[in-house]
């Protein structure tokens, strides 16, 4: 059996150790490039609705976000899947994009407003799998 020697020929070599760390990707998005939505409820209490009667509007409602503001500053994104995106489009329906499962999710570091650039940390390099981002009430400092 062989084993690892040094250049040397007289010790062992050192294996380096693997260091489990979670390096997040930074990434630069134009406004333009991004549609966002919020992530709202709807919800009518029982008294407000007619004997028997249900609530016919989905709980659940997305509003587009046509400015983007300072204030999404430390926010969770969720990346909607492409193929919840291409749905969406067909149908116009919003649980479309919330109701798929989602491609993964952004934080938001800087928003720039001068450049009109969102700054995003991402799990992984590469661009995103679509340019629909769902907000909601999550936020992260590190």
């Amino acid at each position: 059996a062989a084993s690892a020697s040094s250049a040397t020929g007289g010790g062992t070599a050192s294996i380096p150790s693997i260091v489990h760390q979670y390096t997040p990707f930074a990434l630069e998005m134009p406004f333009a490039d991004l549609t966002l939505h919020k992530l709202t409820s709807v919800s009518l209490a029982a008294s407000m609705l007619p004997v028997s009667a249900k609530q016919s509007t989905d709980p659940v409602q997305l509003l587009p976000i046509h400015d983007i503001t300072p204030t999404l500053k430390h926010a969770i994104l969720a990346v909607c899947h492409p193929s919840a995106v291409q749905n969406y489009n067909v149908s116009g329906t919003a649980s479309d994009l919330y109701l798929s499962g989602v491609a993964g999710f952004v934080a938001v570091e800087n928003v720039d407003m001068s450049r009109d650039i969102l700054s995003l940390l991402s799990p992984c390099s590469g661009s995103l799998p679509s340019f629909h981002l769902l907000v909601g009430d999550i936020t992260w400092m590190e």
